[in-house]
């Protein structure tokens, strides 16, 4: 029995509509899960229901984790009903995505049909797109796990996958994830599927995943904050070689290639405000160990020194003593992830896609040598 999850909150309800319509109408799905609680849904749901061969539940999250309630909240509600239910194939997608069409079911059944435990959706992203991904999770990953397939998955943040049975099951009864109930959730499941041996499919989406872009950052900031917790809390014990295939990639749709995915103006705002009382306090008491980039950009708004080894050097400065909660922190950790994204997006994303790509990711197999390179020597 196959199923498809859709979390939900504050999302357009046409698109989480139509998705769930698209979902409950393809012909290998038995059961739609619409996890949320909001009237416009609630109303839509009744609407459609009958009109394609799926079964359409909605429901709401159960507080399950102990971090903040949010996305990680509603998809551990669908693990821990699908374990509980013995469900054979569990599908998850965001709600938002603008072109959700059957090839994504497709594509991940056809993965399970060969023998994956798990499969992952890749796409293509805006060169401005996926900034968490590309400078907080993938190099985080390439720091703490070099040499092994976690640097190497290409969505490790993407809230499309599916698990089955047996790692639906192991997932449900991992109190790391149970216990992550906010944006965190999808590094936490990425770690532990791959922790817990499962054999992994990323499956390729070429068109990419269209959905609703940014205005300022700010908008990213509990994200950010979030994820770089998750990445940070991850067990360090280096994971097993796991089965590993992915489609290749396709050309890149050149309206993708177009797209600007935040508003600059904003967000160089953030790197240029006052600090809090609470960031000027613990960047008094960080002052002797910051790097010199780190304080420019710190005590003059200056990101001009943010280049890939410094942003190298403070994400291993930030591992061990970042604090999630702690507002010095948190006001100093989204600064600098902003005026890294600022560099980025002057001095590289600026030269056109295929230069900003290449960079991203001959950044992150950096990371991931001079991680390996500095743990051989210990």
């Amino acid at each position: 029995m196959s199923v498809i999850a859709i979390p939900f909150k504050n999302e357009d309800p046409n698109v989480v509509l139509a998705n769930i319509r698209t979902a409950a109408g393809h012909s290998r799905i038995e059961e739609v899960w619409a996890i949320g609680h909001t009237p416009d849904i609630r109303r839509g749901v009744d609407e459609i229901i009958g009109e394609g061969p799926a079964r359409i539940i909605l429901f709401p999250e159960e507080r399950l984790g102990s971090l903040r309630p949010g996305k990680g909240d509603a998809m551990n509600t669908a693990l821990q009903r699908a374990e509980g239910a013995g469900i054979d194939r569990l599908h998850f997608y965001d709600a938002d995505i603008l072109n959700f069409d059957s090839d994504w079911i497709d594509g991940a059944e056809e993965a399970a049909d060969r023998g994956f435990e798990v499969v992952r959706h890749t796409f293509p992203r805006a060169a401005t797109d996926a900034m968490i991904t590309w400078f907080v999770t993938r190099p985080m990953l390439a720091i703490k796990y070099p040499g092994t397939i976690l640097p190497r998955i290409g969505q490790p943040l993407g809230g499309e996958l599916l698990l089955t049975r047996e790692a639906i099951s192991d997932l449900a009864r991992n109190e790391d994830v149970r216990s992550r109930s906010d944006w965190g959730i999808d590094t936490v499941l990425t770690h532990a599927a791959v922790a817990s041996g499962f054999s992994l499919y990323e499956h390729h989406v070429p068109d990419g995943k269209q959905h609703a872009l940014y205005g300022s950052l700010v908008e990213l900031r509990d994200m950010v904050l979030e994820c770089f917790d998750a990445a940070a809390s991850l067990d360090p014990r280096q994971p097993p070689p796991v089965r590993h295939q992915r489609d290749a990639d396709a050309a890149v749709p050149e309206s993708l290639k177009a797209t600007t995915a935040y508003d600059y103006d904003s967000s160089a705002r953030i790197v240029t405000a006052t600090p809090s009382p609470q960031e000027s306090d613990l960047i008094k008491r960080l002052q002797p160990e910051l790097s010199r980039p780190v304080r420019d950009l710190a005590e003059r708004g200056d990101w001009s020194g943010l280049d890939a080894p410094t942003w190298y050097d403070f994400l291993t400065f930030a591992l061990p003593r970042f604090q999630l909660g702690d507002p010095g922190w948190d006001a100093f950790l989204f600064r600098m992830w902003t005026g890294r994204v600022l560099w980025y997006t002057t001095k590289v994303a600026i030269d056109g896609y295929d230069a900003a790509m290449g960079y991203l990711e001959s950044t992150v197999r950096g990371y991931e040598q001079r991680a390996g390179d500095i743990s051989s020597r210990r």
